[in-house]
């Protein structure tokens, strides 16, 4: 039998998830919103959709957060009917590996739209994206249907939700766990950091990029990938600890509470990523009279300072960077040039 449950602070994990519910709710809504406005103002895009896609997982994360919360008030006690116990497990973590690929393909689209812009440009179909995130939704509902097939058993789980498991049974669910944690977080988080680390390193060399946005994509790329670090990583090291250690980790449950935190990173941080969704969401805050919180989400356009000369492929990677006539574009990381 594992070992009896960690005690844990349910006052701190209450007060997390409220948290993160009161926030991730009404900012996922604006961005929801915000993406809808921009999709009735021109064809949605590669990035628009793999948004849409981060946004829903979001908002499914936070939408289970009430019961996280109950959960917690009730000091890790299931008051719900046994029956609810799986699928308020089962979504939730879909949620989290979904917000997981949706972060790992925006990576994807924004290293492609800087590596190769002109041909990135020419294919880029949202329909691909669709397909992509339908993927994604198939990887993450497949692999987290986990808990059903390794389910406590009512002798052992007592009143606790899916805490508590015979040897055979967390046996089984380790080594699931340590496939998720290769699969599902490993592939994604190799992928995001040659990305982001590839993107930073184009604007760099770029000579026709502003040291301004320079320093903003640069620090747009840093943040994102430590969000995606920092929120993710520990509730996923939880996997292979478990895995070694062939118990469950007794501080696995503050490494849930990182994974919520997500909900409300994800909106703050891509709404500096994209120049249309940024614009989207100044309407919405303005509609509701917030209008001057969203101040610092307006960027400067900065004056042309003329042609530079390149030469070699640094030409025909700058040539999509640039207007007629130094004409302002957004580019396909969503920094404006």
């Amino acid at each position: 039998m594992s070992a009896p449950p960690f005690a844990i602070n349910h006052r701190l994990c209450l007060g997390v998830y409220a948290g993160a519910f009161t926030l991730g709710l009404p900012l996922n809504l604006a961005a929801l919103v915000a993406l809808g406005t921009v999709a009735r103002r021109r064809r949605l895009l590669p990035a628009d959709v793999f948004l849409l896609n981060l946004t829903i997982a979001d908002l499914a994360l936070v939408a289970s957060l009430p019961i996280r919360m109950a959960e917690a008030a009730w000091e890790a006690t299931w008051k719900l009917p046994p029956s609810l116990c799986p699928l308020f497990v089962f979504l939730f973590f879909t949620s989290v590996y979904l917000t997981i690929l949706s972060l790992t393909a925006l990576s994807v689209d924004r290293y492609l739209g800087a590596a190769f812009p002109v041909q990135y440009r020419r294919r880029r179909r949202a329909t691909h994206a669709a397909v992509a995130a339908a993927g994604f939704w198939v990887a993450a509902l497949a692999h987290c249907s986990v808990v059903y097939v390794a389910q406590p058993n009512a002798a052992v789980n007592g009143t606790a939700c899916y805490t508590r498991f015979a040897s055979p049974q967390l046996a089984m669910l380790l080594t699931l766990r340590l496939e998720i944690f290769l699969v599902l977080f490993c592939l994604p988080l190799i992928i995001t950091a040659f990305c982001y680390g590839r993107l930073v390193c184009i604007v760099v060399s770029l000579p026709t990029t502003a040291p301004s946005r320079r320093r903003r994509a640069v620090a747009l790329a840093s943040t994102t990938a430590v969000a995606f670090v920092l929120c993710f990583a520990p509730f996923n090291i939880s996997h292979v600890v478990g895995y070694l250690r062939q118990e469950n980790p007794p501080w696995r449950a503050y490494a849930v509470l990182l994974t919520t935190l997500s909900a409300c990173l994800d909106p703050l941080i891509f709404c500096f990523s994209s120049a249309a969704l940024r614009q989207g969401l100044r309407q919405v805050w303005d509609t509701v009279g917030l209008g001057r919180l969203c101040a610092g989400c307006r960027v400067p356009v900065e004056q042309s300072k003329g042609p530079t000369e390149v030469t070699g492929h640094q030409e025909s990677r700058a040539s999509s960077h640039q207007g007629v006539d130094g004409a302002e574009l957004v580019t396909p990381w969503g920094l404006k040039t």
